[in-house]
């Protein structure tokens, strides 16, 4: 990985942001430009019949959410804002196909290699905020939203897994 991307991906893994009512005023008189490659992905995910709400989600200090049982995937404008806007759709995304066949998220077995530097950071955060049982769907999650090739790996486990 390119040392000059390292410190700004681990400042944004480590971000953490609380959403204040005032801002959410603010958000509202704000577009969110999603770019070209994003596209066939969020349009597969309505197909396969997940929702997707560009709005702050029902849970607080979180870029994004995904709810199983209504297929809804909540993606925050201030993920947007502060220039993560594909990494959490990326993350909720990964979230959505690990919820298929069955509504229970189960890991896709994918084989994503990061850097090791990255890795470390990413296990304190898991091992940090997250249950032994979310700690494998978390990490899978966690480790697609930093692969160039992620919307193409989502576009291919929704395929296979989302009928």
């Amino acid at each position: 990985m390119n040392r000059l991307l390292l410190p700004p991906l681990l400042f944004i893994l480590w971000l953490p942001i609380i959403v204040i009512a005032q801002q959410q005023t603010i958000f509202q008189d704000k577009s969110i430009e999603i770019t070209d490659d994003l596209k066939p992905l969020l349009d597969l995910l309505k197909k396969k019949g997940f929702n997707i709400k560009f709005e702050i989600p029902p849970r607080k200090d979180v870029y994004g959410l995904f709810e199983s049982k209504s297929k809804t995937l909540w993606i925050s404008p201030i993920s947007f804002y502060e220039g993560i806007g594909r990494q959490t759709i990326l993350h909720e995304a990964t979230h959505a196909a690990q919820s298929c066949p069955s509504g229970l998220l189960t890991p896709i077995n994918l084989e994503l290699s990061i850097s090791p530097l990255l890795k470390k950071e990413i296990q304190f955060i898991l091992l940090r905020s997250y249950t032994s049982k979310q700690y494998l769907i978390e990490k899978e999650a966690y480790y697609l939203q930093g692969q160039k090739n992620g919307i193409d790996i989502l576009l291919k486990a929704l395929d296979q897994r989302c009928r």
